[in-house]
């Protein structure tokens, strides 16, 4: 079975898939392992109004020796990233969609959107696997050419830091709030030493974080109570990839591990029609009805903390 990265965005999140990039770019042909170690996991904690999901037991920059940093000069910036270009046949840019034109988004609004820049015959391109169905219709993935660094210019400038719950999403990638937030083009570079800070005390973990998203969604009614529905597509795409990883790496998952999360695969993917029409429906000022959503995220609790990947693996090796 192939396991040709740019064919399976659709398991992927713009955070997975730029990841995925550069571990190919350094040579990992499973590089769907480091992405699903200890996984699927979910985690929220409180942030103001607003929740930071965790969607890997440990953050994954860290883990993988990576950090983010930026600078406002187009000039440092473009060096920075030719220099990781030609250490590690890839850099990992932190854009944003408002500024990239092959994006569904482009001019029309601003969310974060990972890339991974690559070395190709004819020069760099910009690899964006990504495929995932949009408010204005699917988003394929595309493997863009850049002519040349005016264009890499445009397309590397960065989210602003305005918006917390981007930045609460690559807080959580890094697990630190040290994300060079408002530089206007931000990167990712090799931690010589990086450091996992231990997870806050009132951060609630697999079913315990499903319940209290039910509880949150069976009260929501206005249009702010929607702003993270993007966050649970995430985890939907966690597990995604956790079965589809399944079915090409004998490690991942033992039969029973396979069964199990079959089953819960069918419940997260009726989540986000559902979320989303609940968002259309507050933003036109229409009435919601969450009882569904907060149903299902209560029937998916029962699922979470069992059949991690590679946990038959670990089991043998005891």
């Amino acid at each position: 079975m192939s396991t040709t990265l740019h064919t399976h965005g659709d398991k992927l999140t713009c955070f997975t898939a730029a990841l995925a990039g550069a571990l190919v770019a350094r040579g990992e042909t499973s590089w769907w392992r480091p992405l699903l170690a200890g996984g699927p996991f979910l985690a929220v904690t409180p942030a103001d109004t607003l929740l930071r999901f965790d969607h890997h037991p440990a953050p994954p920059l860290p883990a993988l020796g990576l950090r983010v940093t930026g600078a406002d000069d187009w000039d440092t910036a473009y060096t920075a990233i030719a220099e990781r270009i030609a250490h590690d046949g890839a850099a990992v840019v932190l854009g944003d969609v408002y500024h990239l034109p092959w994006q569904r988004g482009y001019r029309r609004w601003h969310a974060p959107h990972w890339l991974t820049i690559v070395v190709e015959t004819g020069g760099w391109v910009a690899a964006d696997p990504l495929a995932m169905t949009t408010e204005l219709g699917p988003q394929a993935g595309t493997r863009m050419p850049i002519p040349g660094p005016n264009e890499l210019r445009e397309w590397a400038i960065s989210i602003g830091a305005e918006d917390a719950v981007p930045r609460l999403r690559e807080e959580s990638m890094a697990g630190s709030a040290d994300i060079a937030p408002g530089r206007a083009y931000r990167w990712l570079e090799p931690d010589p030493d990086p450091v996992i800070a231990p997870a806050p005390p009132e951060r609630l973990v697999g079913p315990d974080a499903l319940r209290a998203l039910a509880s949150r969604y069976r009260f929501a009614r206005g249009a702010a109570d929607f702003e993270q529905i993007d966050d649970l597509w995430q985890a939907l795409r966690q597990r995604e990839l956790l079965l589809w990883a399944a079915d090409r790496d004998a490690d991942v998952l033992d039969a029973a591990g396979r069964a199990h999360w079959e089953d819960a695969l069918e419940r997260w993917r009726a989540l986000p029609p559902l979320l989303l029409h609940a968002r259309l429906r507050a933003r036109s000022g229409g009435t919601v009805n969450t009882a569904t959503i907060a149903d299902t995220l209560t029937a998916l609790a029962e699922f979470e903390d069992q059949h991690l990947a590679f946990g038959a693996r670990r089991t043998e090796e005891r």
